[in-house]
């Protein structure tokens, strides 16, 4: 409960040093606004038009900084290598842009209403190097059924974990990362971020350890399964050589991990 009040403290004094409407943002929240968009202006110039329904993820990336909070942001190049696991609606790129403009983002999203928001959203910004890819990733390529809230139609709920909610089945294509790196010659990659419901135990601990050497760090958003916890995580990315930084909730958590070795 405690680090819950923390984190909300945390968030709200982010929008308050970031945006300049804030105040509006705050009687939009309460429903003193109505409308179904909201768009923050941020304090360097720079605006965002956010459906509201789609405002908790994108809270997420940009006020709860749920990436880069415990990485060093200095260590990374002017020009970063950024695989983006999980896209969503594209909030999490755009975050990426924010703070590297001549980042290269390759981002992966399975679901096709999420893709299709991506791909207008990329239409916005065509002066960045935003590489979208229609499939997910997995520890095999093919197939993979995913439980989900809605089968077309926003979800920031979409996993191999079938919760309450997630009533709908769908089968998506996957493809395995290390393939992907090869073909597309990715020798290293700066950030590795996957928020992808479940998945990330399956696609990490399946990646072969010659891959682990070429990725520099890793901020993922880890989902309690049957089988494997946060913890499971935080072991296996230690055990390859990375200083892990986490937290545990419920069901859910965050792991940030640097890698001593590269």
């Amino acid at each position: 409960m405690l680090q819950k009040l923390r984190n909300k403290l945390h968030r709200y004094a982010a929008i308050v040093r970031e945006t300049s409407n804030w105040p509006t943002y705050l009687a939009f929240k309460a429903g003193l606004h109505r409308g179904r968009f909201f768009t923050f202006q941020m304090r360097d110039g720079s605006s965002y038009t956010v459906e509201k329904r789609m405002i908790g993820p994108f809270r997420e990336c940009f006020f709860d900084d749920q990436y880069f909070s415990r990485l060093d942001l200095s260590s990374f190049p002017e020009k970063p290598m950024i695989i983006d696991i999980g896209a969503n609606v594209g909030f999490s790129a755009l975050y990426f842009f924010r703070l590297f403009p001549h980042a290269v983002v390759h981002s992966f999203e399975p679901m096709p209403f999420l893709q299709r928001a991506l791909h207008e959203r990329k239409m916005q910004y065509p002066g960045v190097a935003w590489h979208l890819h229609d499939f997910g990733v997995w520890k095999d390529d093919g197939e993979l059924e995913l439980f989900t809230t809605h089968v077309d139609d926003f979800t920031s709920v979409s996993g191999l974990v079938r919760l309450h909610d997630t009533v709908h089945r769908v089968k998506v294509p996957v493809r395995r990362l290390d393939r992907f790196l090869e073909q597309q010659a990715i020798p290293r990659v700066d950030l590795l971020k996957l928020d992808c419901e479940g998945a990330e135990y399956g696609i990490l601990f399946n990646l072969p350890e010659s891959v682990w050497s070429r990725i520099s760090n890793i901020a993922l958003e880890t989902h309690d399964t049957d089988e494997w916890k946060t913890r499971d995580m935080v072991d296996f990315l230690r055990a390859r050589g990375y200083e892990v930084d986490f937290e545990e909730r419920r069901i859910t958590g965050n792991v940030w991990a640097r890698n001593l070795k590269g």
